[in-house]
């Protein structure tokens, strides 16, 4: 369990900085596993990695929300509230480009 020394705004904080570091330095079109953000993160503020999955999806779904990133199952843009699974996040595309995938 998460210890209640992080204040809950201060971990959003952390996932979405991680999330945006490492879909930066992957690169356009490219995608990450929520797994990934969750190990990545554990390094860095001292939780096992299990126990930040279901607070990285929560804040990824957010980003989703916003409009930052998508979130991706076999290919496709899925609803990150509805898709059951593993899924993968990119970075959005901006209007008028295309991602790294498709050119």
């Amino acid at each position: 369990m998460i210890n209640k020394e992080l204040p809950e705004d201060a971990l959003a904080r952390h996932i979405r900085e991680c999330l945006l570091e490492l879909l930066i330095e992957r690169g356009p079109g490219r995608t990450v596993c929520v797994s990934e953000a969750a190990q990545a993160l554990s390094l860095r503020i001292g939780y096992h990695w299990h126990e930040l999955m279901r607070p990285v999806r929560t804040v990824a779904a957010s980003m989703v929300e916003a409009g930052t990133i998508e979130a991706m199952q076999h290919e496709a843009v899925v609803d990150i509230r509805a898709a059951r699974g593993p899924i993968r996040l990119r970075l959005r595309t901006l209007p008028g480009r295309r991602s790294a995938q498709l050119a």
